[in-house]
């Protein structure tokens, strides 16, 4: 990844870099980064939602970076500089990663109060901060970074270039692959919630005895807990990312390159296909399934398949979203309709009193 320093950009240079082309004056220098709205002379943004287009016409901006789609046209006035660009958004990101390089946020080595058992197996170049804590016969790959006070348990296999911040948790035998990201406070294979009820109405519990597998490249946000399953293992394939406060409960298996918002939460047994984009606050019912591409909108309840590849899906309970927006509608005017019905029923009583007496 090419890196600048913001004295010496320019537009050409951002140009060059995300392979746009450039609409007002390439030699402006850029000196930072900003919302569109908030953006002052020598800022780089950018517009990725037509929502925002508006801003186009008020913003301080020196270049802003707009999809080749945009009819500039209709714009009475532009900024200095353009860039124009098939996915604005992923190029902005690409952007940010150039002109702010990651600073380093941990040393190689171990730190002298890290409790590691004698029969770990680090691999080259490991960063173990203060206070963690390795179990016996835990295999940890190359470049794996441990910030301070987290634990690793007993036999847990983690790969290589894996990033675990402070306080997370991963419990005995559960298995990550390389390139994981775990964020504070993050849970991996605490207990499922099993409890079988007794005759005297208390409950037992019921061992779980399954693991936790994490596989390649996938991120878990703080203080999320992934489940053990009860026998076999829970699953988070490839690619997945999971937001803050995300239960993912035992037996669950998540697709790959799915993404989860915040606060939402999937019951036992569940499995959600690849590439499916959950919304924040959603709660997922056990023992169902979602296919491939589906999306679920946030504060929804799935209480059943949905195995429609691609459709999107929201409301309490979670149904078909246009189906859904117009059920919305419809109980909107409930209300009115109650009043309606109210006069219709008085002018039928009127009207049948009317015609009882003709016929007298």
């Amino acid at each position: 990844m090419t890196s600048f320093l913001f004295s010496m950009i320019t537009v050409q240079h951002i140009a060059q870099l995300l392979e746009g082309s450039i609409i007002g004056d390439a030699s402006l220098q850029i000196t930072g980064l900003a919302k569109i709205e908030e953006a002052t002379p020598g800022s780089l943004s950018f517009i990725a939602n037509s929502k925002y287009e508006k801003f186009l016409e008020t913003t301080e901006a020196s270049c802003v970076l707009v999809s080749r789609n945009v009819e500039l046209k209709k714009f009475s006035k532009l900024p200095p500089a353009l860039i124009m660009l098939d996915d604005p958004y992923s190029s902005f990101v690409i952007a940010i990663d150039a002109f702010n390089p990651k600073k380093q946020d941990s040393e190689p080595g171990i730190h002298p109060t890290a409790v590691i058992h004698q029969n770990v197996k680090l691999g080259s170049n490991p960063s173990v901060g203060a206070y963690v804590v390795i179990g016996e016969n835990s295999i940890l790959g190359d470049n794996v970074v441990l910030h301070p006070h987290v634990v690793i348990g007993r036999d847990v296999k983690i790969g290589s270039d894996c990033k675990f911040y402070s306080h997370v948790t991963v419990r005995e035998e559960c298995v990550i692959g390389n390139r994981v990201i775990i964020q504070p406070g993050a849970v991996i294979g605490g207990d499922g919630f099993g409890f079988a009820p007794k005759k005297d109405h208390s409950y037992q519990k019921i061992p779980q005895l399954g693991i936790v597998v994490i596989e390649d490249d996938v991120e878990i946000q703080a203080n999320s807990c992934v489940d053990r399953a009860t026998l076999g293992d829970t699953r988070i394939k490839r690619g997945t990312k999971l937001d803050n406060l995300v239960q993912i409960a035992h037996n669950v298996v998540v697709g790959e390159d799915t993404v989860i918002a915040g606060l939402s939460g999937v019951a036992g047994s569940t499995k959600i296909g690849n590439r499916n984009m959950i919304g924040g606050g959603v709660s997922i019912t056990g023992h169902v399934f979602t296919s491939d591409e589906v999306k679920v909108e946030g504060a929804s309840a799935v209480t059943k398949i949905l195995n429609k590849e691609g459709q999107i899906y929201a409301g309490y309970p979670a149904k078909e979203a246009m189906k859904w927006r117009r059920m919305e509608a419809a109980a909107r005017q409930l209300p009115e309709l109650l009043l309606q019905i109210e006069e219709m029923k008085k002018k039928i009583e009127l009207l049948e009193t009317t015609l009882k007496n003709l016929r007298k």
